[in-house]
Formats: structure tokens, C-alpha cells, sequence
């Protein structure tokens, strides 16, 4: 499917897809908003650009650091020698994009979580901070905590809010059941504040654009809260239970075909929920047998 600028404003543009890319003008020059996955991607990125927009391209702001985001970033740099900003953490991880499998596994990883839906190609990075003016432009940094580690929303003049990967289309929570989330109270803080924003167009990653953003985060907080309940109800009526035994029982009852990788992500979804119930005083953890079990505190 060939890309497309869909105009968003004055000086704003997305690039619908997997991931929409963001796509914003200052002063003569262009800045990415993020990159998606790949080298073929960013190859047909800069074909669109040239064809469509004369400005030279001088920065890729990257939301945060999972390879469907900077996947694209290593390809596009060497081509136009522009930069890559990123905040601290999540910059130091596309520079290092290793530690992503490291993240999931916890120790060196196996070659089959290492493929490039995980481990993106290293791109140059120069860092900026997650809350306010991004650089010398008008791009405005936000805070998005809750999906990784030190995620960001971009917001531009036009008023179009860039919202990363805070939000998914309900098409993908009904078919995957579990976005990663690494932090859920954190999560539904992120909901509460994207429910109060104003802008004229909201831009998930993974989700259509919109003008009304109010059903989407319902959506959101609807299916994060029904993971909380599932993980709960697994623990539920047991002695205790592992977090892999916790995910085989929600995975088997909704039908869910997983490979390593993908398994791996989901577990990370698992933990974060695990932790969300415990701050709640509902469950706690406890080794038994070598093994660490959760159970419902009484």
C-alpha cells in the first residue's frame, strides 16, 4: 500500500499505517515523528517526502524506543545525516536497541526474541527532555507514562497531539487482548489526562486520528481494567499461582496463539498488572517450592 501525507493542519501531516508517522514544518525544515519499522520503511518515507514536501529533513523526535517507532531511524539518519531526538531513557535505548530483548528476558537473549519487531537497528541519538519545548522549534514535549519506560506525546502549533502508544484501536485490544503496559496506575493516570486535553486532531499510533478522543480512551481504560480483573481472577481460588501459569490461563481460555517473543511481551503486561494489584492490596507475592506465586490477600 502505497503512503500518503494526510494534512493535519498548517504545518502538520501524518503518514497513516502499522504505525502513523508524524510529519511536522519549521522554518524551511522537516522533523519525523517517529519512524516505523524498517529500512523499507523509511526508504518509502523519504520516496513520499521528495515527491510531496521540498524541506530538508532535520530531525526524527522519537515517542519512545520499541522498534516499530525507531525501526526506520538508522536507515533515514544515514540517508540524510539528519538527528534523532529521543528523552534520556528511551534514547538510550534506541542507541543501544539490545536492551529491549535484555528488557524482556531479563539476561542476554535468544535469537528468536531478537528479530526486528524487537531489536531495532542503532540509530545516533541527541537527547531531550519528556515535558515541554523540544529543542529550539515549537514542538511541544508531554509526558505519556504508562505504556514504556519514559514515553512521550508531541504536540505542534496546528494544535494536532501526537499521542504514541498510550492509546490502541479497539480492534487490536479485542484481537491481542494485552497491550504491553509497563506501568497500569501510571497507564490510567495517562487516560484521565488525554480525557481532559484539547486539540484539534488527536493522533494515536495505533489507532485511526481523530477530532474526539473521548471513546478511544474509554476503550483503553475499559480494556486495561478487564486484564486487571482476568489477572485477579486467575490468582483467585488458588494456593497461589506463577505469572507464566496466570498468563497460560487467560491466554488458553481466550484462544490466544503466542510465539516466544510474543509471549514475552505479554508477560510483561502480566507483571505490570501483578504490581497494579498489589499496590491495591489485593494480592501478594510469595516464593514457594524455588518458585515465585501470587495470592490473594486476605
Amino acid at each position: 500500500m502505497a503512503l500518503e501525507l494526510k494534512q493535519l493542519g498548517e504545518n502538520t501531516w501524518v503518514i497513516p499505517g502499522h504505525v502513523n508517522i508524524g510529519y511536522y514544518e519549521e522554518n524551511g525544515k522537516g522533523y519525523l515523528i517517529d519512524t516505523g519499522l524498517d529500512d523499507d520503511q523509511g526508504r518509502r518515507v523519504l520516496k513520499l517526502l521528495s515527491e510531496e514536501r521540498a524541506a530538508p529533513l532535520r530531525a526524527i523526535v522519537n515517542t519512545h524506543s520499541n522498534a516499530d517507532h525507531i525501526g526506520a531511524n538508522a536507515f533515514i539518519q544515514k540517508r540524510t545525516n539528519c538527528e534523532v531526538w529521543a528523552t534520556h531513557v528511551e534514547g538510550a535505548m534506541t542507541e543501544y536497541p539490545s536492551l529491549e530483548p535484555v528488557l524482556l528476558w531479563a539476561a542476554w537473549p535468544f535469537k528468536q526474541i531478537r528479530g526486528k519487531f524487537i531489536e531495532a537497528k542503532p540509530s545516533k541519538v541527541t537527547y531531550i527532555e519528556s515535558e515541554g519545548r523540544i529543542m529550539d522549534t515549537y514542538l511541544k514535549a508531554v509526558p505519556l507514562p504508562g505504556h514504556y519506560l519514559d514515553m512521550i506525546g508531541v504536540t505542534t502549533p496546528d494544535d494536532v497531539f501526537f499521542l504514541a502508544d498510550s492509546l490502541f484501536d479497539p480492534k487490536i485490544l479485542e484481537k491481542y487482548r494485552f497491550s504491553v503496559m509497563l506501568d497500569i496506575a501510571s497507564a490510567h493516570k495517562t487516560f484521565d489526562m488525554i480525557e481532559n486535553a484539547r486539540a484539534s486532531w488527536f493522533v494515536p499510533c495505533h489507532a485511526t486520528p481523530t477530532k474526539d478522543i473521548h471513546e478511544l480512551v474509554a476503550q483503553n481504560r475499559a480494556g486495561q481494567s478487564w486484564i486487571t480483573e482476568r489477572v485477579y481472577q486467575a490468582i483467585e481460588g488458588t494456593e497461589g499461582i506463577s505469572r507464566e501459569d496466570a498468563l497460560s490461563k487467560i491466554g488458553m481460555a481466550e484462544g490466544l496463539d503466542m510465539d516466544a517473543a510474543h509471549l514475552l511481551l505479554n508477560l510483561v503486561s502480566v507483571n505490570a498488572h501483578l504490581t497494579y494489584l498489589s499496590e491495591q492490596d489485593r494480592i501478594e507475592p510469595f516464593v514457594k517450592d524455588c518458585r515465585l506465586l501470587w495470592r490473594v490477600k486476605l
